[in-house]
């Protein structure tokens, strides 16, 4: 019988990454900055790193600052990208949309660039992602959401796939140690929101923080890295393919904790969609 000790690590990971995604609602439900959020959920988040990966410093080299730094500045593009998203749409059309379509985007780039052979379980994942993606986008036949928002989701899409694709360069890389990349990650992007937070602020005489925007970075961030360490503990233990499917499943729990949280519509298509968009990226990764 097949070892399973990876996979209660696996839905501790399911489950916080569930809430840290979906308190990402918060400066939408909350009227907070979410440039402020945004700073003090990088901030808490490459505390918690330095913390944890501390012993790994010595590791660094030119090679994991420039990645860590890349991957910084873009995740906390998405970080306000999305807080921006979901003060206009809810969580359960935002994250399963962009979540498989990054997903699409990154497997066509490994096909296209690192030569990864694609098969037809993935095809048959990618198809069931573009329905996914039009039964959520029309209505009829009409396109349900604005200019904006459709910008918005494409800024989205290409951020969350231009991470997955610097972390895979990244991995590739001899001299790179993950858990000293962690670190560098965090950090750049808590220099990089803090810099934004004093620009967009540089007109308001008082810059002091909010201790609203504070608890919702710190139950992001708290979450969100909490899930990321059980899945290196998961993947240590078991195989990739199924500890990444299982990872899927993290829109379903965003679409029930943001139900009773903040009361977002969940209808029976919805939900019907969100299984299928599970269902096809467990077949682009398993496949």
């Amino acid at each position: 019988m097949q070892n399973l000790s990876w996979f209660p690590f696996s839905i501790i990971a399911v489950i916080c990454f569930g809430f840290s995604m979906a308190f990402y609602k918060f400066p939408a439900a909350k009227n907070q900055s979410r440039y402020s959020v945004s700073f003090w959920q990088l901030f808490i988040s490459f505390l918690l790193s330095l913390v944890v990966f501390y012993k790994y410093i010595p590791a660094t080299n030119l090679t994991t600052i420039i990645y860590g730094s890349l991957w910084g500045f873009s995740f906390l593009c998405l970080s306000v990208l999305q807080m921006k998203a979901l003060k206009e749409i809810d969580t359960n059309m935002l994250y399963p949309v962009t979540t498989s379509l990054s997903l699409v985007i990154s497997v066509m780039f490994g096909v296209l660039f690192f030569r990864d052979a694609i098969s037809w379980l993935q095809i048959i994942g990618i198809i069931l992602v573009i329905m996914v993606v039009y039964l959520f986008s029309y209505k009829g036949k009409s396109l349900q959401y604005s200019n904006k928002i459709l910008i918005i989701g494409l800024g989205v899409i290409s951020l969350s796939t231009f991470g997955k694709i610097i972390q895979k360069f990244a991995t590739g890389v001899s001299s790179v140690n993950i858990n000293t990349l962690q670190v560098y990650q965090y950090l750049s992007a808590a220099i990089f929101s803090l810099l934004l937070y004093l620009y967009i602020n540089r007109n308001k005489a008082n810059k002091k923080p909010h201790i609203g925007s504070i608890i919702s970075g710190a139950m992001i961030a708290i979450p969100s890295f909490l899930g990321g360490f059980m899945w290196l503990i998961a993947l240590k233990r078991g195989p990739f393919s199924l500890v990444s499917s299982v990872h899927s499943l993290y829109i379903l729990v965003v679409a029930v904790i943001a139900y009773f949280m903040f009361k977002e519509k969940l209808t029976f298509k919805k939900i019907i969609l969100i299984l299928i968009a599970i269902l096809a990226m467990i077949l682009i990764k398993v496949g």
